[in-house]
């Protein structure tokens, strides 16, 4: 009775081993299912695994992800400034600018120009210089960017790309138009 006891156990045992086995591949399948699925998902989506991106391309369009502290271009953002919607008109205009190589992002403060100006003046960096509002010759750079000769501009270049800060004056405070300006490759 003792082997048929030992038997039964072994057996049973043996059953168990199975069970676990079936069900941790199950779950493995299972698993690598939904991963495969997930990264399928994310591809037709066009969404990137790299967080140093910072534009997601879907079917219902293309989304920009801004961190707080660098909105629009890549520029520092006025503290409380609000970002001013384009529209239509405008819209159509950053579409042209976009072909240009020229991204605009517009925001207003109730503050006045002198406290933003001299708020950007501490918060950019050292490669950044500042031409004041009718300074003249204008750098060639602003022929081709929305930047007037009334307008306080900080400009910094670095290889092709343009950085710009332009401060110019508005109803009830300061518009500041955060610009990034690639020029086109020498011929």
């Amino acid at each position: 009775m003792a082997e048929s006891s030992a038997s039964g156990e072994s057996s049973s045992s043996k059953s168990l081993m199975w069970m676990m086995i079936a069900f941790f591949a199950g779950l493995s399948v299972l698993l690598g299912g939904g991963i495969f699925l997930a990264s399928r998902i994310s591809k037709v989506a066009g969404i990137s695994a790299s967080m140093s991106k910072d534009t997601r391309r879907s079917p219902g369009g293309s989304f920009r992800m801004e961190k707080e502290n660098a909105v629009g271009p890549g520029l520092p953002l006025y503290p409380g400034a609000s970002l001013i919607v384009p529209g239509e008109s405008a819209a159509l205009e950053a579409m042209e600018n976009s072909k240009k190589g020229i991204e605009v992002v517009n925001y207003h403060s109730r503050d006045t120009r002198d406290s933003v100006d001299g708020w950007y003046a501490k918060h950019l960096g050292g490669e950044f210089q500042r031409h004041d509002a009718g300074e003249k010759p204008l750098p060639e750079v602003f022929q081709n960017v929305p930047v007037s000769e009334s307008d306080i501009a900080f400009m910094a270049e670095r290889g092709v790309q343009v950085r710009i800060v332009a401060l110019s004056l508005d109803a009830g405070g300061t518009k500041i138009a955060l610009i990034k300006y690639d020029k086109p490759a020498a011929p």
